[in-house]
């Protein structure tokens, strides 16, 4: 799977400064010191914490009502933070917010509008930090890296309905992403929420694929048909794959009733990467 190269945005405190200098002096060497191609870009930003002294930790977060993340920073206790916000790769202020005096942890919704949770945009954003005497932009980026693990009937899983069909796919790189829509030929099938931490796996249905039919394709006894289903994330790749799946004429010879069934191994299929925010 191809991924797009998104430059890098500078920030001006002291350990950034010092990690793009390291940088460009490993740039000399033929390679650069920031980079990490497996965390869903090559030549990607790390994440914040690894870019300044006064941030400690972030990490995305499941919001309560179990359809949203957020991002939750926290900071140094040797600063007094003011506010914190994402500003979009165009420049937009995507959510902001403030701490109280003593607070040093906030957490920044991804998502926006009350009904339509639209998610951030892909891009490379920009987390903007102020407090006393400090002021410092660093480069965001979400995203990871999705690889299909396995396929399964909804009789073998019990987060699967029995007539529906599962793909887990699994988190290879080192942020947070979610399924966040199962696509079948073409056409859209469902729309999961399934937030999957880094190293894990998730699993995603695709609805009643494997229910059987009161009437089957005409065939004399048996067809395969390849069918193409693939899984959106919020700011990943989408996994492609195709899946064989065997109509079976189980009634009569006038193909009264079909059974549907796996037919071989499903097989990844390369896709374009999706646009940035700024690409349109």
């Amino acid at each position: 799977m191809t991924h797009k190269n998104i430059p890098r945005t500078s920030s001006i405190d002291r350990r950034t400064v010092l990690g793009l200098l390291s940088g460009s002096l490993a740039a000399l060497a033929g390679c650069d010191g920031l980079s990490d191609s497996s965390d869903g870009g090559d030549g990607s930003a790390g994440p914040p914490e690894e870019q300044s002294d006064y941030i400690e930790e972030t990490s995305i977060e499941i919001v309560e009502n179990g359809r949203q993340l957020a991002l939750e920073v926290a900071v140094t206790d040797e600063i007094e933070p003011s506010s914190v916000s994402i500003i979009t790769e165009s420049g937009r202020e995507f959510v902001s917010d403030y701490f109280s005096p003593g607070e040093t942890r906030t957490r920044l919704s991804l998502t926006e509008g009350e009904d339509s949770n639209e998610p951030l945009p892909r891009g490379q954003h920009t987390l903007y930090l102020r407090g006393d005497e400090v002021e410092t932009k660093l480069p965001l980026e979400l995203g990871t890296t999705f690889e299909p693990e396995e396929v399964v009937p909804g009789t073998e899983h019990e987060k699967i309905r029995d007539d529906s069909l599962g793909v887990a796919v699994r988190n290879v790189g080192q942020r947070t992403g979610a399924a966040t829509q199962t696509v079948l030929n073409g056409e859209r099938d469902s729309e999961p929420f399934e937030p999957i931490e880094p190293g894990e796996t998730g699993i995603v249905e695709f609805t009643f694929l494997l229910k059987d039919r009161a009437h089957c394709v005409k065939v004399e006894e048996t067809t395969v048909r390849e069918e193409e289903l693939a899984v959106g994330f919020l700011w990943s790749d989408p996994v492609t794959i195709t899946q064989s799946i065997k109509y079976t004429d189980r009634f009569d010879s006038n193909g009264n009733g079909c059974k549907r069934t796996l037919a071989g191994e499903p097989e990844e299929v390369t896709t374009t990467p999706t646009k940035t925010e700024t690409e349109g």
